[in-house]
């Protein structure tokens, strides 16, 4: 049997695998949803399904042979307005919640930037507040 160095196992590996990514998910959506900042927005989310599909989209990205089964990013937030400030906080977040559940840095990089891709189909088109 071949063992993979961490080289050639992929992000979703690194970081350790459904478990670990499922409560780090679990954790980054509580944040969110206790944040002062943001924590508002999902008064009417059910937290089972955002974290299930913030899992999907994860677990995909990192190469975990996952499908994410949610509705195009863009399409779930038109009908929110989500300023730059908030999309930052979020960030933060999630930044902080990687850190402190020791994700590899090829992990927080990656996942970080794969977010930020994501801004111009979040942000509203009136969102004019800046962090």
């Amino acid at each position: 049997m071949v063992r993979l160095g961490a080289m050639d196992a992929s992000l979703f590996e690194q970081v350790g695998g459904e478990p670990v990514l499922r409560s780090i998910i679990r954790t980054f959506v509580d944040r969110m949803f206790a944040d002062p900042m943001i924590g508002f927005l999902f008064r009417n989310a059910s937290r089972e399904r955002i974290a299930d599909k913030e899992y999907e989209l994860a677990a995909q990205h990192l190469g975990g042979g996952v499908v994410y089964t949610g509705r195009p990013i863009g399409e779930v937030h038109a009908a929110h307005s989500i300023l730059e400030g908030q999309f930052a906080r979020r960030l933060e977040i999630l930044r902080r919640t990687l850190e402190e559940a020791g994700a590899p840095s090829a992990v927080i990089q990656h996942w970080l930037a794969y977010t930020e891709s994501l801004r111009p189909l979040v942000i509203g088109d009136d969102a004019e507040c800046s962090p």
